[in-house]
């Protein structure tokens, strides 16, 4: 890693935690059924709930796993990784980052540039942006406050922006 080079992960903490409470919901299913909490009527539902939950449990531990999930920031743009699925895009790419939110649920958001190349994935962009006001969103904040790392890589854009 260069000087130029800055790569953040997703907060291991917090996916640990996740983790945990996903195995406690497991748990309590799997102790329900055994115990024959659960009506007949409802075993079905009990059963999506710890398949639920058990699926959570599975992509909270990915994100443990190094090299699954990163966002990586250089000089020509930045890069970002989830269930080691990503994308690259360069500064120019990106016409500015701030925090989208939806519902209950933030996070941060980009617009493309006009330059960006429009055709790419249009109608699920214009639906982003119309739920959201963003075309675009990083898949986690990477143990940053949401706030903190939009004004983090527009500070990187600024800085970078204008060599590619």
């Amino acid at each position: 890693m260069t000087r130029d080079e800055l790569t953040l992960t997703p907060s291991r903490r917090k996916q640990v935690l996740l983790l945990v409470v996903a195995a406690l919901f497991v748990a309590i299913g799997v102790m329900m059924l055994a115990e024959r909490r659960v009506s007949a009527a409802d075993t079905g539902l009990a059963y999506a709930g710890i398949g639920f939950f058990a699926v959570c449990g599975l992509a909270f531990a990915v994100h443990l796993i190094p090299g699954s999930s990163y966002l990586k920031i250089r000089r020509e743009g930045f890069e970002f990784r989830a269930f080691w699925r990503g994308a690259v895009l360069r500064w120019s790419d990106v016409e500015e980052f701030g925090v989208a939110r939806f519902t209950a649920h933030r996070m941060v958001g980009f617009r493309f540039s006009p330059s960006y190349d429009r055709r790419r994935l249009a109608g699920l962009r214009r639906l982003n942006a119309e739920l959201l006001g963003y075309e675009a969103a990083l898949p986690d904040n990477y143990g940053m406050k949401h706030e903190e790392l939009a004004a983090l890589l527009n500070r990187k854009k600024a800085e970078y922006g204008g060599q590619a």
